[in-house]
């Protein structure tokens, strides 16, 4: 019995789809870090950046900003002074146009671009 070219292209591309799936299906999932703070940071004025919060646990106020490891603040700085200032200042207060629900306004501990200087942001 002799088989096509088709066919066994039909066939092995069958068989590698099957074996990659049960390849991924038997890797471990990987865990998802709710204090991170994922997507874009907007840019508002001086050294002043905002980003909605999506996950919170716990209340405002206990709230810690930690950039990469180093921990972050003052917190509960007003907008001015995290934009004229920087440092590593922030506020995270619940804005009610917000449709996510509490919002923060940061700085970085060098005043650069949270975009784009390859750290990462928690919020606990």
């Amino acid at each position: 019995m002799r088989i096509s070219a088709n066919t066994g292209i039909v066939i092995g591309s069958t068989l590698f789809a099957l074996a990659s799936s049960a390849f991924l299906y038997l890797l471990p999932p990987s865990p998802i870090d709710r204090n991170l703070l994922r997507g874009s940071f907007y840019f508002l004025k001086g050294h002043a950046y905002q980003i909605p919060v999506k996950f919170l646990d716990g209340e405002l106020g206990a709230a810690r900003l930690y950039e990469d490891d180093k921990l972050l603040g003052p917190a509960g700085s007003d907008l001015e002074e995290i934009a004229a200032k920087g440092g590593g200042r922030f506020l995270l207060f619940r804005d009610n146009k917000s449709f996510f629900g509490p919002v923060l306004l940061l700085s970085t501990s060098d005043n650069s671009d949270p975009n784009t200087n390859g750290r990462k942001y928690h919020l606990r």
